[in-house]
């Protein structure tokens, strides 16, 4: 017999959902007749598998430790003694690295700005990607889990991610799930654009007066661009922000404050580019020849567009809006803790030395 407690980031997923990745060796049909035979049961009882598992629900298996272990694909060695027959999660042994992966030792540091038992929000230099885009890339997504191991989080089946992504080159807040409540919510509200999501960025050009771009978009995977047209066209999707002047810039430059409601790929730095402010340091949209210019006269090498993501906010809940999404109640909780909340990524080194450049070192802040 073996037993194992449900802790919070495993909480919220049907039970048999949860088996077949904790089982991962076992059929599906394998495990629905263990449950119909109660050789796997709930809390003492007999469950079906539809069953939300809850933190602090108790599972029992009524197998050998050795046909536990095959099922699990992971072997076990021994640990301290506790609850007769429970698996000691923490004492096994540790798969070997994945090909191409980096280990934990050589990440860099994961700079957090905040966190709570369920979400986190991680604030990435520009240069580093979210995810993976081949096997031997170091990610954002790397870094959340490395610090989360280091953390005993009691999950046994998730594996936290991130929930949005930043340009390689783009500085800034990504959010990610500590627990599957939490990755559900971030998900959830990403996906309905309920996440007020705020950029900072210095573009060329004197605004005095606040922008509303919406156009019809499309990215051409080949060459990693993104196209926009007025008109609709076969495949388009509808891009579309707000940006706000908040401050004039010396050589004709102006401090914009973004709000992006759709989010697509590259799509602040090619609207905006579109409309004849590119961002400054942007070497695919942007102007190379202003970039240039202003690398000369300052002596000061622009090696990034200079966009960061700085803000997310999160409204308050309309009535029946979590039953509507789906949510579980622990995400649903979590959404009430996190009402009327904004987090903040402070502006990096090197926007700091341009805004005080550009004399608006005052709005850095």
């Amino acid at each position: 017999m073996q037993k194992i407690i449900v802790g919070a980031p495993d909480a919220g997923q049907r039970l048999d959902k949860f088996l077949q990745k904790y089982l991962k060796e076992a059929e599906k049909g394998f495990l629905y007749k263990m449950l119909r035979k109660k050789n796997i049961t709930l809390n003492g009882g007999k469950a079906d598998g539809s069953e939300k598992l809850a933190p602090g629900d108790e599972l029992t298996f009524f197998f050998s430790r050795e046909t536990f272990e095959k099922f699990r694909g992971v072997p076990t060695v021994a640990g301290p003694s506790g609850p007769a027959g429970a698996v000691n999660e923490k004492t096994a042994a540790a798969p070997a690295s994945k090909p191409g992966t980096v280990p934990a030792s050589e990440l860099p540091k994961l700079r957090v700005v905040f966190e709570d038992e369920h979400v986190l929000f991680a604030d990435k230099p520009a240069g580093l990607l979210t995810q993976k885009a081949k096997a031997d890339d170091v990610s954002l997504n790397d870094l959340i889990t490395a610090y989360l191991a280091g953390k005993d989080t009691g999950a046994l089946t998730f594996s936290a991610g991130t929930a949005n992504r930043l340009d390689r080159n783009t500085s800034g807040l990504v959010a990610a799930g500590k627990t599957l409540a939490g990755q559900q919510l971030l998900t959830a509200l990403l996906r309905e654009r309920l996440i007020g999501k705020h950029y900072w960025c210095i573009v060329s050009g004197s605004l005095s007066a606040p922008l509303h771009l919406k156009q019809y978009y499309a990215k051409d995977e080949a060459s990693n661009t993104a196209s926009l047209s007025d008109k609709p066209f076969p495949g388009a999707l509808t891009a579309e922000l707000e940006a706000v002047p908040a401050a004039p810039l010396k050589e004709g430059f102006t401090l914009l404050r973004v709000h992006l409601i759709t989010g697509r790929t590259h799509q602040i730095r090619a609207q905006l580019a579109a409309a004849g402010h590119p961002v400054l340091g942007d070497g695919k949209y942007g102007d190379i020849r202003i970039n240039q210019a202003f690398s000369a006269a300052h002596a000061y090498p622009l090696r990034h567009q200079l966009l960061h993501a700085r803000e997310m906010h999160f409204p308050a809940p309309e009535e029946g809006a979590a039953e509507r999404l789906g949510l579980s109640e622990t995400a649903a909780a979590e959404w009430q803790a996190l009402a009327g909340k904004t987090v903040t990524a402070p502006l990096p080194a090197s926007f700091l030395t341009c805004l005080r450049i550009l004399g608006g070192e005052a709005y850095g802040e």
